[in-house]
């Protein structure tokens, strides 16, 4: 199972660093505004490189692209999380791990198409009326969407976020 808390401080000490590094003054509600915009373009970036969508034109998946931008969107929904004070809601405990590893992939262009119109539902909702439920229902369908759609495994997930932390904290000059 993945250590969801560790991965949070990760991210948090991270936007420290580079707050700290162009001595950035954002305010609270600018600064939620921003990240809810990065993970909207992340979970696009995500279903673009996945490509189920596109019907009229066949691309070859990206696998290395879909990877990275599903782990970014971990990170940016990870510090949207700590921005509304729901970080409680990234924990999940057994049953809710269990349900989400049992769940089965959607492999229909119409499930696809649901499960991603879902995500983006529930954050609307989460953002636009402060729902912590919304934004659980939205954070476990990401991660089933990694663990089951993608074919992710947990470990790949913690070592492959990790690597993007490192990455990214390394070039603030950390």
């Amino acid at each position: 199972m993945i250590n969801w808390t560790t991965l949070l401080h990760q991210v948090i000490d991270l936007e420290l660093d580079v707050d700290e590094a162009q001595e950035l003054e954002v305010g609270p509600e600018a600064r939620k505004q921003t990240i809810f915009t990065a993970l909207d373009v992340e979970l696009a970036k995500l279903a673009d490189g996945d490509g189920w969508f596109n019907i009229l034109e066949h691309n070859e998946n990206n696998s290395e692209s879909i990877e990275q931008h599903y782990l970014k969107a971990i990170e940016l929904f990870l510090l949207f999380s700590a921005k509304q004070q729901w970080t409680h809601l990234i924990v999940m405990d057994d049953k809710q791990w269990g349900l989400i590893k049992r769940s089965k992939p959607a492999t229909k262009l119409a499930e696809q198409n649901k499960q991603y119109l879902a995500i983006k539902h529930f954050l609307g909702d989460a953002y636009y009326n402060h729902r912590q439920e919304s934004f659980r229902h939205a954070w476990h369908l990401l991660i089933k969407w990694g663990l089951i759609d993608l074919g992710f495994t947990d470990e790949k997930i913690t070592t492959k976020y990790k690597n993007l932390i490192k990455t990214q904290r390394s070039k603030w000059g950390h």
